[in-house]
């Protein structure tokens, strides 16, 4: 015996939209509401004949392929059934907690031009190896310019330098241009690399002290190229001794050749 499908010939509802009451369809019957733009069909729940109306297409759930929605306020649908993510369409706050990580986004799947200026803000939230600020040593570095996108810091030493620890200079040329020298060392060591005897080792010829860069500048040399090692003035030298100062005294000039 075939099965007859019932057909409602007018539409359920043309002014708003809603389902048949139950019993108003007969087993098999359907209903189009107009005015919901659904289909409804009667379906048999007891031995009676009692029916209760079902949509033909039921609405989408966790458990049950239906009809899915979509806000406006966040998606776009085609006439096509295209289902696209309107330009801001998802705010941050309706991403749910740790739904997207990097697993889930393909390497280069976002490209600069499609993240919105100022839409990444760096803070807690943030991870990896980033500075979040730049701080300089009190008297021995400074640092001028305040966090923030597209900070330009600049790194440089104040107009007053202190150095708690050791300095050295490993460069060829040290120039002081200061007014004042103080030096807390009572033995200034020139010439420190050369180890050899000093009475021979040309190495250290002409060391020692010159004032002023004139060509005539006095000064204080070591010699020992000329088959002796002493300590040259290059100007006349005078000395003064008071009388009866220390009378046990020896002024030595070494040996005197004329």
């Amino acid at each position: 015996m075939a099965n007859i499908l019932q057909i409602k010939k007018n539409a359920w509802n043309t002014v708003s939209a809603g389902a048949p009451t139950a019993d108003t369809l007969a087993f098999g019957e359907l209903a189009w509401d107009t005015a919901g733009k659904t289909l409804y069909i009667g379906r048999q729940t007891d031995n009676g004949g009692t029916t209760e109306t079902v949509r033909v297409m039921p609405n989408a759930s966790s458990s049950a392929v239906g009809v899915a929605k979509f806000s406006t306020n966040n998606f776009v649908v085609s006439a096509q059934a295209d289902v696209q993510i309107k330009t801001y369409g998802i705010a941050r706050d309706e991403i749910a907690l740790d739904a997207i990580d990097g697993t889930r986004i393909a390497d280069d799947a976002v490209a600069s031009e499609h993240i919105a200026d100022d839409a990444v803000a760096l803070g807690t939230q943030t991870t990896g190896n980033y500075a979040g600020t730049i701080t300089g040593t009190t008297n021995e570095i400074e640092v001028t310019g305040s966090a923030g996108e597209g900070t330009a810091y600049t790194i440089g030493l104040p107009n007053d330098v202190t150095i708690a620890g050791n300095l050295t200079v490993q460069g060829d040329t040290v120039t002081l241009n200061t007014g004042t020298l103080t030096v807390e060392d009572k033995n200034i060591v020139v010439a420190k690399n050369i180890t050899a005897n000093p009475a021979t080792d040309l190495g250290v010829n002409g060391a020692g002290l010159t004032i002023g860069a004139n060509a005539s500048a006095p000064s204080l040399t070591w010699i020992n190229n000329d088959g002796t090692d002493r300590f040259q003035f290059n100007k006349p030298v005078r000395l003064t001794i008071e009388n009866n100062v220390d009378t046990g005294s020896v002024l030595d000039f070494g040996i005197y050749a004329n």
